[in-house]
């Protein structure tokens, strides 16, 4: 399928989940009260924080070398590498068990939603990996089906758990427990179909893979930090707390509408260029990426035009006040997607090294600036301080680029 047709449909797929995301923040947002939706950032954010743990950091190494080995030795590397996440599963259950209660006082929620935690973080990679299969292996169609299927599924059960038995931020999380597993059956089943199972785990080759994918775990976990740690930092030092969290993430859930698009256009974006260096390394910025950051402009400009109306016409009055955060952080996501640009050539060149080094640089400067701004200007303090980290992220991945590659289209 060639690669416009591609685009197409993955844009097509995250447009359906944006929309259908929007529709039911809209809905939320007349039935659920600023402190309930701070409730739910606050253990959603809990969640990302422990997915870069419970996947291991495989995602990434799983999508390189898929393109760089035979199909037939692909499946062990596959099953050695999901050893990973199994033991991190268990290691973290018992762990969230352990400090169920501190964890519990510190989120918000009764214990319960503390022990679930590690296995939703589980299914969620199930899914993701799946996503990310059927992306390699260009069936766009499926990739569809995966990515607005689970977000259907999680909108319909909080539809009906919020609206239906009123059950106010307990629906909302449990409806994004329940839709994973119903969708990771699917995936586990494909994963048989596609022969990605072998039948014995290879402990040295997962030691190797574990070493290998490391760096991955403190990338995905600079995006914790860079993009959700700040929600704590509000709760503890705004003087609204908890409501102002609820303010916060419906502006930041608003700016994720372009996170959603980056991501769209990675999904056809990484293997294309994947494909075009390993046919012929040229040492030169494909054009692609021109037009990548080109699309990512357009997009938060359209948003910048749109915010103004979604407040108007759909937003609760209650949430309002949430606008201004809207603007800030949709700046923030251009420069994360221009930092992905630049970020997939070091992917393929494997240097892990210098991605850690950017990840960990990236969450240093969060934590810096959210210590610093949020105690003096509360959550608007939070937004600037993620526009500056994308910012410093974007132009260090820039300039390590620039060391393999001229800045001139191949």
């Amino acid at each position: 399928m060639r690669l416009h047709k591609q685009v197409y449909i993955y844009f097509g797929s995250y447009f359906i989940n944006a929309a259908l995301s929007f529709a039911a923040l809209s809905l939320l947002t007349h039935y659920l009260t600023t402190y309930d939706y701070g409730v739910i950032n606050l253990y959603s954010s809990f969640l990302i924080l422990l997915m870069p743990f419970i996947s291991g950091g495989i995602i990434y190494p799983l999508s390189v070398e898929y393109f760089k080995r035979p199909r037939e030795t692909y499946g062990s590397y596959f099953t050695n590498a999901q050893a990973i996440p199994l033991i991190s599963l268990v290691l973290f259950t018992l762990i969230c068990i352990a400090f169920q209660y501190p964890l519990s006082r510190f989120l918000k929620v009764s214990p319960v939603w503390i022990w679930i935690m590690p296995a939703t973080a589980w299914w969620v990679m199930i899914n993701e990996t799946a996503m990310m299969i059927t992306r390699n292996k260009n069936k766009p169609f499926q990739f569809a089906f995966f990515s607005v299927g689970k977000n259907f599924t999680e909108i319909l059960l909080s539809v009906a758990l919020i609206i239906g038995l009123h059950w106010a931020w307990q629906g909302r999380l449990l409806s994004a427990a329940a839709a994973p597993v119903l969708l990771g059956g699917i995936s586990l089943y494909l994963f048989y179909r596609w022969r990605l199972l072998a039948k014995k785990v290879n402990w040295l080759a997962t030691r190797r893979i574990f070493l290998l994918c490391l760096p991955f775990v403190f990338e995905r976990l600079s995006v914790f930090i860079m993009g959700y740690s700040d929600k704590y930092f509000i709760d503890r030092f705004d003087l609204n707390g908890t409501r102002e969290v609820g303010l916060y993430g419906l502006g930041s859930q608003l700016a994720t509408i372009i996170y959603l698009v980056v991501i769209s256009m990675n999904s056809a974006y990484q293997p294309h260029l994947f494909k075009r260096l390993a046919e012929g390394f040229k040492g030169k910025i494909h054009k692609t990426t021109t037009w990548y950051i080109g699309a990512c402009a357009i997009t938060v400009a359209g948003m910048f035009i749109a915010i103004p109306l979604l407040f108007r016409f759909f937003i609760g009055s209650d949430f309002q006040d949430a606008k201004p955060y809207a603007y800030i952080l949709c700046s923030g996501y251009f420069m994360w997607g221009i930092f992905n640009a630049f970020q997939a050539y070091l992917i393929y060149l494997e240097k892990n090294r210098q991605i850690l080094l950017i990840s960990l640089l990236g969450m240093l400067t969060s934590l810096s600036l959210n210590i610093l701004l949020v105690p003096r200007f509360g959550a608007e303090g939070a937004a600037f301080a993620s526009v500056t980290t994308y910012s410093v992220m974007a132009i260090i991945c820039f300039l390590l680029v620039r060391k393999y590659f001229l800045i001139k289209h191949a």
